[in-house]
């Protein structure tokens, strides 16, 4: 016998079908205080369900409402049980069981080796500024995510006007010609990798900003001596 269960968080809805029994269990990713609302579909006659809360393997309890968020970081199994009215001669379907991951809450720091350089040297002055995120041991289920605010006299610049970003690493190569302060804000976030097609990753991805703004200046240069020659 099937159950429905559904998983939703905010205005982003993720369906998804529970086998009953063990012959399926599904894995999903979240942060710690995402609000989520499991919400099983209609008990049958003489049917009523309550929820088992698995902690990293250990039950904390058995509640007759489902969880709306998790605080901890942590492996939850989330168990949906059924119970058959006694003596209704009504048969109870199997629990559906499914696997919630919540990852820790993020932190992000900034370094730049350079933070004062003359303009229209280009990348041979380039500052190098290199985000440092905490490490995840699910690295092949969950990746980082980076993006910077960048402003001059609080004007905002783009990325592309600054610098180059490499994906991966979050690391923003400065590239300014133009002189001026620049104040530097990075951010991270998680977000489902790649190769995992698998295990969804729910809700805004714990981001998290650096804080305090790096700044790097780049400063102008006197203009040009001219050169006069003479023979006599």
């Amino acid at each position: 016998m099937k159950t429905n269960l559904t998983l939703l968080k905010a205005s982003a809805i993720a369906f998804f079908l529970f086998i009953s029994g063990s012959a399926f269990s599904a894995t999903y990713y979240t942060c710690a205080g995402t609000t989520l609302n499991l919400a099983p579909s209609a008990a049958p006659a003489n049917i009523t369900y309550s929820w088992d809360i698995k902690k990293d393997g250990t039950s904390t309890g058995v509640v007759t409402t489902a969880p709306t968020s998790f605080a901890d970081a942590g492996v939850y199994e989330v168990i949906l049980l059924s119970t058959a009215t006694t003596g209704s001669g009504v048969c109870a379907p199997d629990p559906v069981s499914n696997e919630i991951i919540v990852l820790p809450a993020l932190t992000v720091a900034l370094t730049a080796p350079t933070t004062t350089y003359c303009e229209g040297l280009g990348d041979a002055t380039s500052s190098v500024i290199t985000p440092t995120a905490q490490s995840t041991t699910y690295s092949t289920d969950v990746a980082f995510e980076y993006s910077y605010t960048i402003t001059r006299g609080g004007t905002n610049v783009t990325v592309a006007e600054a610098g180059t970003l490499d994906a991966a690493t979050g690391v923003l190569t400065l590239n300014i010609k133009t002189p001026g302060e620049y104040s530097i804000v990075g951010s991270v976030k998680y977000i489902q990798a790649s190769g995992n097609t698998t295990k969804p990753f729910l809700g805004a991805g714990c981001p998290a900003t650096s804080g305090t703004p790096t700044t790097i200046t780049v400063t102008a240069k006197p203009t040009q001596p001219t050169v006069t020659i003479t023979a006599s």
